[in-house]
């Protein structure tokens, strides 16, 4: 009688813990990182300034191979922030699936790059073994079976890592891509990833909850994060440019991740993008000043909001125009508005193209020039010679358009981009 009477307290007791812990970590936020691309996005004192501990990098297969001087870089600065890395290996920079090149890796392939990976940058020990295997663009998206034969050669390539199994988009197809992932292997993979863009961006959480069905263990969500704009391949807006919504959509991730105990990371998706990218979710903008985004993530971390998000007024003006005396000359004007009058510094000039009959931008890099202004003339011109070729794309363009990255060191301050629309040249 006494046991039974101590087994119904003991019972109890654990439930009551049980729920106890169970509450505990549903009102938890989890562990929050940045997915970036760009190195020198870990040295902004905005983005250290967030506190966060986890960077996360998207690179092709065979990076070892390919282009390991970038991923040490990331490496590097990430290192240098104070961050821990997490690597996601996809398709090769030279893929363009579901066009052609479209390489999907044999197990022999991809066991050989991640030895190779794991051999030259050893410091990583956190991988996703494909990332966002079911969109269009991946030439896993049909083949869930390749990926579970990779995930079983990454763990045993490194059993004491930290290895996400599946990761996908939610769209399409992707609880019975994963499913078939599942079917695929021997392994009972407890750690999967997904990237819950529809569901914060449109206000709904049938994506991630299907997933979470779908899968045992923990999930990441190894990207979210406000769309500002979206283009297609030809340049044509198909989500419009919308800080509000993108902020907003931030405070939804939060609130998707909180509720569900078995979302244990989250990283954010990213700091910056470049003028005209065709996928812009940037905490900033192109020009370094601070988004809504950045004050929303910043409040949900639990911190206090920047004094303001008003974007500076550049140093300079640019105007750009054909020369009429040199037909194949363009000429760059640039007109100092800081307090002295004088701007001096180093410009790169992009000229971006969007065809006619192909779609999509052309991109050609211009020049990299010195301009100086000063007290007396606080206008300088910049004069640029272009081959006839490139004129002649210029004048059949759609749209034209100079991408200007400006480094100045008067007056100083961090790197500026802008844009410059240009006419049609004359024939």
């Amino acid at each position: 009688m006494i046991r039974r009477a101590l087994a119904a307290i003991l019972l109890a007791a654990g439930f009551v813990a049980t729920l106890l812990v169970h509450a505990e970590r549903s009102s938890a936020a989890p562990v929050v990182g940045i997915s970036d691309q760009r190195a020198e996005s870990w040295t902004q004192p905005r983005l250290r300034a967030l506190g966060l501990r986890h960077a996360r990098l998207v690179v092709p297969w065979n990076a070892a191979t390919s282009e390991p001087a970038a991923v040490q870089a990331w490496l590097d600065a990430v290192a240098a922030a104070g961050k821990e890395p997490h690597i996601a290996f996809e398709h090769l920079r030279t893929d363009r699936c579901p066009s052609r090149p479209c390489v999907t890796p044999t197990r022999a392939q991809y066991r050989a790059a991640v030895q190779a990976f794991l051999a030259r940058f050893p410091q990583v020990r956190t991988f996703t073994t494909w990332n966002e295997g079911n969109h269009r663009t991946q030439p896993v998206a049909s083949n869930p079976e390749a990926v579970a034969g990779y995930y079983d050669e990454l763990v045993a390539a490194c059993p004491a890592c930290t290895i996400v199994a599946g990761d996908v988009l939610d769209s399409g197809a992707h609880v019975s891509w994963l499913r078939r992932f599942q079917a695929a292997t021997a392994l009972q993979p407890q750690l999967w990833g997904l990237h819950n863009y529809g569901d914060v961006t449109y206000g709904g959480t049938d994506g991630t909850d299907d997933v979470l069905a779908a899968v045992p263990g923990q999930l990441w969500i190894e990207e979210t994060g406000g769309i500002v704009v979206l283009r297609d391949s030809s340049g044509r807006t198909t989500l419009r440019s919308d800080e509000a919504r993108a902020s907003t959509a931030i405070s939804r991730a939060f609130a998707i991740a909180r509720a569900r105990p078995r979302i244990t990371r989250m990283y954010v998706y990213h700091w910056k993008a470049r003028a005209f990218d065709r996928f812009d979710a940037g905490l900033v903008r192109p020009d370094d000043t601070a988004r809504p985004s950045y004050t929303t993530l910043l409040q949900e971390l639990g911190g206090a909001a920047p004094a303001t998000t008003t974007p500076m007024v550049p140093a300079l003006r640019w105007r750009a125009a054909w020369s009429k005396a040199t037909p194949n000359q363009l000429l760059l004007r640039a007109t100092c508005r800081a307090s002295d009058r004088r701007c001096t510094g180093r410009l790169r000039i992009v000229l971006r193209t969007q065809r006619r009959a192909r779609g999509g931008w052309a991109v050609t890099t211009l020049t990299t020039r010195s301009y100086r202004t000063s007290a007396s003339a606080r206008t300088a011109t910049l004069r640029i010679t272009v081959s006839k070729k490139l004129r002649t794309r210029a004048r059949t363009a759609l749209r034209r358009r100079l991408a200007l990255t400006v480094t100045p060191t008067r007056p100083a301050g961090a790197v500026q981009r802008s844009t410059v629309a240009v006419a049609r040249p004359a024939r």
